[in-house]
């Protein structure tokens, strides 16, 4: 990688790591170039949009991230229900790693910025479409009623995002295994 996407890069997993962390608005942008250790300038260099730009990119990238996530999980596992046991135990892992710091990585700057911003808002958009699309087809995968497909995705994503912000505010992943285990029966009931 050369030293202009590194630090492109940089700057957007740095970005990324401190909206969810601290928030959209409380975040300033010589404090992404400090984490980053990006050079001074080079943030509206590589994102002439500034943050609100930077704000999308990242909600991008991290989104790309966790859908690879659903669909390994989703080529690996043997039922709808083991896929969410498995995806909520990845979760619980990420969050307790983080000392409970860390929870949806684009959750915060979507709440932050939604409807105002109309480019954070279409990427937030995008990234929920790939995740739905993604469970339904693990979904349709395992014979589940085209009808209920998107209905059953949406409960899966929102529920487990529901629990790690839960899982953040208690500092346990106990939610995360609640929500997991309740999901898990609602699917093996069909």
């Amino acid at each position: 990688m050369g030293k202009r996407a590194q630090h492109e890069m940089s700057l957007l997993v740095e970005a990324a790591r401190l909206f969810r962390r601290k928030g959209y608005a409380s975040t300033g942008t010589n404090e992404i170039l400090a984490a980053a250790g990006a050079p001074r300038g080079s943030l509206y260099y590589y994102f002439p949009g500034g943050k609100e730009e930077i704000g999308a990119r990242a909600i991008e990238e991290a989104a790309k991230q966790v859908t690879l996530t659903l669909k390994q999980l989703a080529a690996e596992t043997a039922s709808p229900a083991e896929f969410v046991e498995s995806y909520a135990g990845k979760l619980a892992f990420w969050i307790g790693k983080s000392g409970f710091r860390d929870g949806c990585p684009i959750t915060t700057t979507l709440l932050e910025n939604v409807p105002e911003s109309e480019a954070i808002t279409l990427v937030g958009k995008a990234a929920f479409g790939h995740w739905r699309r993604t469970v339904e087809a693990m979904l349709a995968r395992h014979g589940w009623p085209e009808a209920r497909r998107p209905a059953t995705a949406r409960l899966i994503l929102m529920s487990l995002n529901g629990a790690q912000l839960h899982a953040r505010v208690e500092g346990s992943t106990a939610p995360l295994e609640d929500c997991a285990a309740e999901l898990a029966e609602l699917l093996k009931a069909g």
